[in-house]
């Protein structure tokens, strides 16, 4: 038998499972029940899996051993639901686990619809000992109505044929063979075994748009989500949310997907479990953008086009590639957000001082291809300069240039005059400035500025401007900036052996983003102090529980395996994927 406070999971489970049962039957799928007009749908097919999935892996051991966890499973209000559910499996003759498992082992089918109507069916393995549920439960809740002198409270009654029971205001459920139902108002339990009678001819499984989103799944999936979008833009606000999308950096990301959601009339997730894997897919039906839209800046010109493999470099916490064609991002601002065109005129005029008078879209942007990649990697420091009291990451961004031998100097120069702003600021403040200097990695000669060392050497808890040390390199086509001369070295050794490799890009793929946590959370342990601080002035915490908030999130990360999310499109419809674990 698992550990007790597992258990706890199960009790809303069981308890839920009371109500007539039926003469034994054969039940149609669950979508055959829902009415056509549900907003959103959930169909656990595989309930098993996932649970197996949750409890066994790493990651919920490790949060089941951390403080945090003991101290919350420890309280009065979790101890009676242990009792509780002691209860259960002594009367049903079984754990918790098993028990959960027959009862749910079927599916669990989740309803949104339309009037706040919610819906749950659960098709259970073993229909006696859903029987017998109903009989505990039952008996359960009479006595706690007795006790608050509501006995009304439990109640039954008929409808075709089907006895249906509510133990709340919001509750009403019937059995049906082997399948529970269980809706938040008497009028929708009724609306189901209506439908049940009429049989398929008008359900949720009759229309088009669901059987479509379950092929663009596939087989297989331990979990299918269908969201009717045109259903969601009627009772929602998803259209003017969409509609109202002017943040740069959003449009910049995510503009396509919007336009694809603002197209679509359905979107379908399915997630899939394999030997420790977890996949996410979601897929819209809208297509993707002309070649004539503002938003075809992020949809590759061909098949064969798409974003570059992201950078792998030592200590890596984070990798991003995207296709962008920044030329065509920019040209299009005034219809991708006309009301944020003026406030970009200070941008340009900026633009135009460090590219000495080119123009920003036509003679800048122009020069670069699709293809940008920024990575994020944890640092090693110097042992002779000293370690900053608060360590950050370095970071770059990698570009691809048309005519590298031609722009390379243009960037250079531009570059050296941020250097030189920099500076200029600084030493109005009396601050330090950056010193330039030219070294070279394997045959790559690159640029890069740097703070001159603390009087003390190889000191702790330095100033933290030590953790910058700006680079600019080219490699071949390739344009590095970076935020250190350590990432710069990385770079130039990973796109050397990345030419050597003949990396091709990904056909249809225009956003890759990889993580990892385990090396999040060693950088985030680095700087445990200040975050344990900031917690406490800010969320009136003490330092105990600072700590424990801090420790479960740091166990979390330190448990989870890379997650690596892929944007695309996949037979003309725009699709993305979530992995974790598998690579």
């Amino acid at each position: 038998m698992l550990p007790r406070h597992y258990r706890v999971v199960a009790v809303a489970c069981l308890v839920l499972a009371g109500g007539a049962v039926s003469h034994a039957q054969e039940n149609p799928p669950a979508g055959e029940w829902i009415a056509p007009e549900a907003i959103a749908v959930l169909e656990i097919s595989q309930p098993k899996a996932l649970l197996d999935a949750a409890l066994d892996s790493t990651i919920s051991q490790a949060v089941k051993a951390s403080p945090a966890y003991r101290d919350w499973i420890s309280q009065p209000d979790f101890q009676q639901l242990f009792a509780a559910v002691d209860f259960f499996e002594a009367s049903l003759d079984t754990d918790w686990r098993t028990g959960l498992g027959k009862l749910l082992g079927g599916g669990v089918t989740l309803a949104i619809c339309p009037d706040e109507t919610a819906l749950m069916l659960v098709d259970s393995e073993d229909e006696k000992m859903l029987s017998q549920m109903h009989e505990m439960t039952l008996g359960i809740a009479r006595g706690q109505a007795a006790k608050r002198g509501e006995p009304e409270r439990v109640a039954s009654g008929d409808h075709r044929g089907v006895q249906a029971w509510t133990f709340a205001k919001n509750e009403a459920h019937a059995i049906l063979g082997n399948r529970l139902v269980i809706a938040n108002n008497p009028e929708a339990l009724k609306a189901v075994i209506d439908l049940r009678d009429a049989g398929a001819k008008r359900s949720l499984a009759s229309l088009a748009s669901y059987q479509a989103a379950g092929q663009a799944v596939g087989e297989g999936a331990a979990a299918r989500l269908f969201v009717n979008l045109d259903a969601v833009k009627r009772h929602l606000p998803f259209e003017k949310a969409l509609a109202e999308n002017t943040n740069l950096g959003a449009a910049f990301l995510f503009g396509g997907m919007a336009e694809a959601a603002r197209g679509s009339s359905w979107m379908a997730m399915g997630l899939r479990v394999d030997q420790g894997r977890l996949a996410l897919e979601v897929v819209l039906d809208g297509g993707t953008p002309e070649a004539a839209s503002p938003l075809a800046f992020a949809v590759p010109a061909t098949e064969g086009e798409g974003a570059l493999p992201v950078l792998t470099v030592p200590r890596r916490i984070a990798g991003l590639s995207l296709y962008r064609d920044l030329y065509a991002f920019y040209a299009a601002k005034d219809e991708l957000f006309p009301e944020r065109t003026s406030g970009l005129i200070f941008f340009e005029n900026m633009m135009g001082i460090f590219f000495t008078g080119r123009e920003l879209t036509e003679e800048v942007l122009a020069e670069t291809h699709p293809e940008i990649r920024v990575v994020v990697a944890g640092q090693q420091y110097d042992p002779e300069i000293g370690t900053p009291a608060v360590q950050l990451p370095a970071f770059a961004a990698v570009f691809r240039l048309r005519d590298a031998a031609k722009f390379s100097g243009v960037v250079e120069e531009a570059w050296q005059k941020a250097v030189g702003l920099i500076n200029f600021t600084r030493g109005q403040e009396a601050l330090p400035g950056l010193i330039i200097d030219r070294p070279v990695h394997a045959d790559v000669k690159f640029t890069t500025a740097y703070f001159a060392p603390p009087e003390e050497e190889g000191g702790r808890d330095i100033h933290q401007r030590f953790n910058f040390r700006p680079s600019l390199a080219v490699v071949d086509d390739s344009l590095i900036l970076s935020s250190t001369e350590g990432l710069t070295i990385d770079l130039i050794d990973a796109l050397k052996a990345e030419k050597d490799r003949a990396a091709q890009s990904m056909g249809g793929t225009h956003s890759v983003l990889a993580v990892d946590a385990p090396r999040l959370a060693a950088l985030l342990r680095a700087n445990q102090e200040g975050l344990i601080s900031g917690n406490m002035i800010k969320k009136g915490q003490t330092r105990q529980q600072a700590e424990n908030e801090l420790q479960v999130l740091l166990t979390l990360l330190e448990t989870l395996p890379e997650a690596r999310l892929e944007m695309g499109t996949r037979g003309g419809h725009p699709q993305a994927t979530l992995e974790l674990g598998g690579r």
